[in-house]
């Protein structure tokens, strides 16, 4: 495929570059700004997939993908928009555009390679469409558990999944619903529904098992129903002649006896043409692959400021590595003694944003039988944080968190004041015993 990757931040750029070249046989070609990346997607020829940082200046990421959306191209290229955006209405905005998935940063090479052979799948004129959908629902229920989403010019579909089965499905230009399928003499009025839905939201029941409970139909005529709404809106769905689509991971709760395998609702002899496009998650205790060589690619100079920190950091007791991480791709600026787990750098900066927004986030912390994980935002730079790794056996985490607060000049903190009374409240615990062991 040819592949076209734009970021203003030349290290994420050479980073993603970096990725897809030693791992695919795929061309890319990477320029700094959205005019070059719109230049290039409207060009000769169109590239098979644009990889588009959504905060860029002049043009965003988003803007580009508007505009080509717009055009009568031949094939429209797969969009892949990299953000720090994680809330669901930033999530439907980046959708809303045309981009077929987004990726948070910062970016797991691993997730990147799985979606660019998903792009490598997606539907062209020259292929059927049910076998395009159908690629898509099998590589939603490979994944497991959250909600595909399709879309066809202003009809969106909606296939909700609960470990590898529908659970549920819906068509934006279909009115019907499921009280319009099950047997109207069950009275099952406009009333009879808004007392249902009430009911389930006092009680927080399934609606399911609320219908039942109610006596307004039993379980085996349930999932009759069920099966036939599901399969009706699916075979729906497979008239999307050029769909666009994004599966979006989430756990939901649904009953297990209402759920569907795809061979319930597809024909058998067509699925078995079919392979999902990636493996599902694995079931072996293998650890995973440290990926911190292939992350971290390039020698970035270390600026006088993080060198001085890291040695300070370097000072405290039991501390084996010390870090500095830009926190909006996961680029590690300067490292000194071991190296670090990027998996574990990554999991701290989802917990980071995730927080942040709300309240202000003192520190971090991971801790496993021989190591504490420590991360502390910079205050003074909003952009990156310190990840420390810390023997456990070696010292207290009470004093390696007050040890890394003071090597960053922190004295004002709630985490420095209470590891500072805790400090006082051991030592006069020893001089204590000290004096009862003397008397």
């Amino acid at each position: 495929m040819r592949i076209v990757v734009a970021d203003d931040d030349p290290v994420s750029r050479h980073l993603v570059e970096h990725v897809i070249t030693t791992r695919t046989q795929h061309e890319v070609i990477t320029v700094a700004d959205g005019e070059s990346a719109l230049e290039l997607a409207l060009g000769e020829p169109t590239p098979d997939v644009l990889i588009l940082d959504w905060m860029m200046p002049s043009v965003s990421g988003t803007e580009v993908c508007r505009r080509v959306r717009k055009q009568p191209l031949p094939v429209q290229p797969y969009v892949l928009l990299i953000t720090a955006k994680t809330k669901r209405d930033e999530v439907i905005e980046g959708l809303s555009v045309g981009a077929d998935d987004l990726l948070t940063k910062p970016l797991p090479p691993d997730l990147l390679i799985a979606r660019l052979k998903l792009a490598s799948r997606r539907p062209t004129p020259g292929k059927p469409a049910t076998r395009a959908v159908l690629q898509a629902l099998v590589d939603a229920a490979a994944e497991g558990d959250g909600e595909l989403v399709l879309r066809e010019r202003d009809t969106t579909a909606r296939v909700f999944l609960h470990r590898g089965k529908v659970a549920w499905a819906h068509v934006s230009d279909d009115p019907s619903g499921l009280f319009d399928i099950l047997d109207p003499e069950r009275g099952i009025d406009s009333d009879t529904v808004r007392e249902i839905v009430a009911e389930c939201r006092r009680t927080r029941a399934r609606l399911s098992d609320t219908l039942v409970r109610w006596g307004l139909v039993d379980r085996a005529r349930l999932r009759d129903c069920l099966l036939a709404w599901t399969s009706r809106k699916i075979a729906g769905v497979r008239q999307f002649s050029n769909p666009q689509w994004l599966f979006l991971p989430a756990v939901r709760n649904y009953a297990e006896d209402l759920l569907f395998d795809l061979e319930e609702l597809v024909d058998p002899e067509e699925l078995k043409a079919v392979s999902a496009s990636s493996p599902p998650p694995s079931t072996t205790t293998e650890a995973p692959r440290n990926m911190w060589e292939t992350a971290f690619v390039s020698e970035i100079p270390v600026s006088i400021e993080d060198s001085e920190l890291m040695d300070r950091c370097m000072l405290g007791s039991g501390v084996k590595g010390v870090a500095v991480i830009d926190r909006a791709t996961g680029r590690c600026l300067g490292q000194r003694g071991a190296r670090l787990n990027p998996d574990i750098v990554w999991a701290h900066i989802q917990c980071l944003n995730a927080v942040a927004a709300q309240e202000h986030v003192a520190d971090t912390v991971v801790a496993t039988d021989r190591h504490y994980h420590l991360v502390r935002p910079l205050s003074e730079r909003k952009d990156a944080f310190v990840y420390v790794l810390v023997r456990s056996g070696e010292v207290r985490l009470v004093d390696a968190r007050r040890n890394l607060a003071g090597a960053l000049g922190v004295t004002d903190d709630p985490v420095v004041e209470t590891a500072a009374s805790l400090a006082t409240e051991a030592e006069l615990e020893a001089l204590i015993k000290a004096v009862d062991d003397s008397a």
